[in-house]
């Protein structure tokens, strides 16, 4: 993007949003990266430049292949699972990423398949996929830029901001890696899965407890 574009960026008047103030979120001290996300917002356009060093791309690449590989995984669960073909899966499983997800983590919990045996193991690895899938989209879809030529930076028209401002957040190389980490460990938690479903066959659904208007539940009624 030219710095003419950037300009317009700085100055585009967003005055309809609702202003936002920088802010620092920590994520949960076991959650997927583990470290501080940063979001900062800029009056001074002087201090972006382009040149994003080649080591945050080559991460940044990886991170989305890796990224692309675990959400396959995911859907490989969701179709094992279920029961179904490959082509039939294809149909169910063309949902935004987050809502596939989601999808798979209600699954595990229908069918009794944790992705992991130990429970605050998996509600972990649950965060870290939430975590990656929101970075994944940042990083895919937002302009990268560096900041005072030392920290690189996403910066996107969607973040909400007060006019006449930049809204960026901190892409620094140890976070990208740390979301490559997490889609890896978590690619290896769904196969994990498959693989227990192709030896154990497919499980069963719970049974529902009876209700008063459940038919069965007013036929063991008149059996006592």
């Amino acid at each position: 993007m030219s710095s003419t574009r950037m300009r317009r960026l700085e100055s585009r008047d967003m005055s309809n949003l609702p202003p936002k103030s920088p802010r620092s979120k920590q994520p949960k001290a076991r959650s997927a990266a583990g470290r501080k996300v940063i979001q900062q917002n800029l009056s001074d356009g002087a201090r972006i430049s382009e040149g994003v060093p080649d080591a945050i791309k080559l991460a940044m690449a990886d991170a989305l292949m890796v990224f692309s590989e675990m959400e396959m995984s995911a859907e490989h669960f969701i179709w094992d699972v279920l029961g179904l073909s490959a082509d039939d899966g294809k149909l169910v499983t063309q949902i935004e990423t987050k809502e596939k997800i989601e999808l798979a983590k209600k699954l595990s919990h229908r069918y009794g398949l944790p992705l992991h045996r130990h429970a605050r193991t998996t509600a972990d690895a649950w965060s870290a996929i939430r975590l990656a899938v929101e970075a994944r989209n940042k990083m895919a879809h937002g302009i990268w830029r560096m900041i005072d030529g030392e920290t690189p930076i996403v910066v996107s028209y969607r973040i909400p901001i007060e006019a006449g401002r930049i809204n960026s957040e901190h892409f620094p190389l140890d976070r990208i890696e740390a979301v490559t980490s997490a889609c890896l460990r978590a690619k290896k938690l769904f196969d994990a899965l498959c693989a227990r479903i192709a030896t154990e066959g497919r499980p069963k659904p719970p049974v529902p407890a009876p209700t008063p208007n459940d038919p069965e539940f007013s036929k063991s009624d008149e059996w006592s």
